[in-house]
């Protein structure tokens, strides 16, 4: 693991494979850490130069701000392609790691290929009520125990994140111009129709509903699940 100091945080990242195959970033979800890829990594290096990036705030990345914003996150995200040199990349992003590939494609144009877009909720109301009633719970708790431990307050800053809007609205989607894959599980508490409004407000976007599956698909699954990222983007530049 390696780490690079950006805006007062140090930020942790990974590479895997050849340097001289394509680039592909993978973006992990809320409460996740890079570590969430270890087992999707041995699929994709036949084909692709892995990146890992550990969100700031998440697993062995720090934070100098108790308040994270998706555009701060995106910022990061760009001072990683430049620590290591990169023109430009794929980008798969899981949960509120979609969220942030698409807010990196709008702030940072021009860098990006392509994007796999698994269960991204550009507002509140994508969610099943169910889930952000726990949520809410959740946040509730961590917020008056987060000073016990450094560990609670990780998690109460990351959970922020969860009630943080990327700022995203149809009219930025009608600006991504890059092929893109919304990917959703048919049981995901990601609503179906804000699924598909998302892809269907995307230029060249595609929404693909996989049977059978939940949120954790991309945890549960990762062989099928990188198996449709590298068809999907083997189609396209491989």
């Amino acid at each position: 693991m390696a780490f690079f100091n950006f805006n007062g945080s140090q930020l942790s990242y990974q590479t895997f494979g050849n340097p001289s195959n394509p680039a592909l970033l993978l973006l992990h979800g809320n409460n996740g850490s890079q570590h969430d890829f270890k087992r999707h990594v041995t699929y994709l290096v036949p084909d692709f130069y892995v990146i890992t990036q550990g969100a700031r705030g998440h697993g062995q990345s720090t934070s100098n701000t108790d308040h994270l914003t998706y555009s701060l996150l995106a910022q990061d995200v760009e001072a990683l392609r430049q620590e290591l040199h990169i023109t430009h990349w794929h980008i798969v992003g899981y949960s509120d790691g979609a969220n942030l590939a698409l807010r990196y494609t709008l702030d940072f144009p021009g860098h990006t290929d392509t994007m796999v877009l698994n269960a991204p909720n550009l507002t509140l109301s994508g969610v099943q009520a169910p889930v952000m009633a726990l949520a809410t719970g959740i946040d509730w708790l961590l917020r008056r125990t987060r000073y016990l431990s450094k560990f609670l307050h990780a998690r109460w800053l990351q959970t922020q994140l969860m009630f943080e809007s990327p700022h995203i609205s149809k009219a930025d989607l009608r600006l991504v111009p890059n092929r893109t894959l919304v990917l959703v599980g048919q049981f995901d508490f990601i609503k179906r129709q804000h699924s598909e409004n998302i892809a269907n407000s995307l230029p060249n976007g595609q929404l693909m509903v996989v049977k059978f599956r939940s949120h954790l698909f991309i945890q549960v699954s990762p062989h099928a699940f990188t198996k449709i990222v590298r068809q999907f983007i083997k189609e396209l530049f491989i």
